[in-house]
């Protein structure tokens, strides 16, 4: 093949190219439409419920002076004669304290990742993925707003992270990072110090750290009684706490919510419901125990078997009564079309537009969800609906297109 042969062919090549990137261009800048990628969705038919947490509560009360360090989280079982808290001087004597414990932590970790005993078994990959998994496990507990769970997670990081560093030898060792929190840990031994006086549980039973000044006069076997004007006041709060309560115990974990609702029909008596507060996305199982109608409203106690932070922090709560979930496609009102008898929307594929059918599972004010499937004839998770009007034209083009790529002939 002669240079000039050469010279054409590279020619008509680059011109085939830049003609290709140029209809893209025109395409991408003339050829645009309006659609909505087809999303998973979660609709929940619920009620909203303003209620108040009821249990038959003892406050625990503390007449010293000086600052209290709690012992338990919120919600802790604690027996007799358990240290609750303990009292310091100062929150300098409680931070140098706390801080100590840090220290002691950070030194242990730093010395493991150093020690050949442990090093010398550990293997790069499973270091690192380790690492990964930590991350994951942050991210998890974040979004499920564990974090109880951080504190641990963060050292088991730090740990695989720093004997990856050694073993790897990117790192040579952590004695100076030591010495460094042993030097810190000597200055606040003096400032720590021990406790001026201990206070402890006089029953076994559940503790919590914070009293709303109802304890003495909401009881569970009242709950009966309360009319929505007093439900409402105590939503409210306000009420004053004795100066020296601390805290609050409880005997068992069992509770009463009491709330106010919308009359409806589905809530009766032992009927079983799910309750998530606006505050967490925690479900927890209730019974009904009672209903009465007030007017439009109605008065609904609901039985409740589980302790945790979130229930024990607090007197009022807002929240949400679920019924009925359903989980489908998500598609705009307006998106919707029919074929003949069919119900579906029109998607995009590239430059070709096709209908597909939808099977609604239920219908909302200004959408509905289409059951997800693998059915290629329904729409599928990921497909660009076309909101904007097409014409029978478009259609066409598009379903002509489908029928010669798919043809043998």
């Amino acid at each position: 093949m002669n240079s000039l042969t050469v010279k054409i062919l590279a020619g008509l090549v680059s011109l085939l190219m830049i003609t290709t990137i140029c209809t893209q261009i025109y395409y991408f800048v003339h050829d645009k439409h309006d659609t909505e990628e087809a999303v998973l969705a979660t609709v929940n038919e619920d009620i909203l419920f303003d209620g108040i947490i009821v249990r038959d509560e003892s406050v625990v009360t503390y007449n010293g002076d000086g600052v209290l360090d709690y012992k338990y989280a919120d919600g802790s079982k604690v027996s007799m004669n358990s240290t609750i808290a303990e009292v310091y001087p100062s929150e300098q004597a409680i931070y140098a304290k706390d801080r100590i414990a840090e220290i002691d932590e950070q030194i242990a970790l730093l010395e493991k990742a150093q020690d050949p005993a442990t090093t010398n078994y550990a293997e790069p990959e499973a270091l690192l993925a380790g690492v990964r998994r930590g991350y994951d496990q942050l991210l998890e507990s974040i979004e499920n707003r564990e974090l109880d769970k951080l504190p641990e997670i963060k050292s088991q990081i730090e740990l695989n992270s720093n004997m990856y560093g050694v073993i790897t030898g990117t790192e040579a060792g952590f004695d100076d990072a030591i010495s460094k929190l042993k030097a810190e840990k000597a200055e606040l031994s003096d400032a720590a110090g021990a406790p001026q006086d201990t206070i402890k549980a006089d029953r076994t039973g559940y503790f919590v750290s914070y009293a709303d000044g109802y304890e003495d006069s909401l009881r569970m076997s009242d709950v009966g009684r309360l009319t929505e004007s007093q439900i409402r006041e105590i939503i409210k709060g306000g009420k004053s706490v004795p100066a020296n309560a601390i805290g609050k115990t409880f005997d068992n974990y069992q509770c009463k919510i009491v709330g106010i609702v919308k009359a409806d029909s589905r809530i009766t008596d032992d009927a079983a419901v799910s309750l998530k507060l606006n505050s967490s996305r925690t479900v927890y199982d209730c019974t009904v125990d009672s209903v009465k109608k007030t007017g439009e409203n109605m008065i609904v106690v609901l039985d409740c078997d589980r302790v945790d932070q979130t229930l024990v922090g607090q007197r009022a709560l807002s929240a949400k009564l679920i019924f009925d979930e359903y989980q489908g496609i998500r598609v705009p009102r307006s998106a919707l079309r029919f074929q003949g008898d069919d119900k579906g929307v029109y998607v995009m594929l590239g430059k070709d537009i096709s209908f597909k059918k939808i099977n609604v599972i239920y219908e909302g004010d200004d959408f509905v969800l289409s059951e997800n499937t693998s059915d290629e004839e329904y729409l599928l998770l990921y497909d660009q609906i076309l909101l904007e009007v097409v014409s029978n034209k478009d259609v066409s083009v598009s379903s002509k297109a489908e029928r010669d790529d798919g043809s043998s002939e």
